[in-house]
């Protein structure tokens, strides 16, 4: 679980703290989210976050194992645009991902978030 709340809103940004299972007590971290660019940056993580790179071989390996069962059950293989060809590594965040994902769905729908909560397990 992770919780956020908006700290600032300017005409470009929008700056969230996120805090790791909702605790409050511990150093947050920042989302910031940049209206104009539509880019999302973990500014800073929050100090009980942590994050994994996921290559680009790790990547297109999913992406062909998916293939391959979409093969055996006779459906046809994922195009680019479903799912396109890995260039680059990832990286990825255990809670900051989560609240990013909830702030985002809420902001492409409209509503700019104040406060929320993401819970996935």
């Amino acid at each position: 679980m992770v919780t956020f709340r908006l700290i600032e809103e300017t005409g470009q940004y929008l700056t969230y703290w996120y805090f790791p299972n909702g605790n409050e007590d511990e150093m947050y971290g920042i989302i910031l989210v940049d209206k104009l660019n539509e880019t999302v940056e973990i500014q800073q993580m929050a100090h009980d976050d942590f994050s994994h790179i996921v290559t680009v071989d790790e990547q297109n390996e999913l992406r062909n194992s998916v293939n391959d069962t979409r093969k055996e059950e006779g459906l046809p293989l994922l195009t680019e645009e479903e799912w396109p060809l890995a260039t680059t590594a990832l990286t990825k965040t255990f809670f900051a991902d989560h609240a990013i994902s909830k702030i985002i769905e809420s902001y492409n729908s409209g509503e700019i978030l104040k406060e929320g909560m993401s819970t996935w397990y």
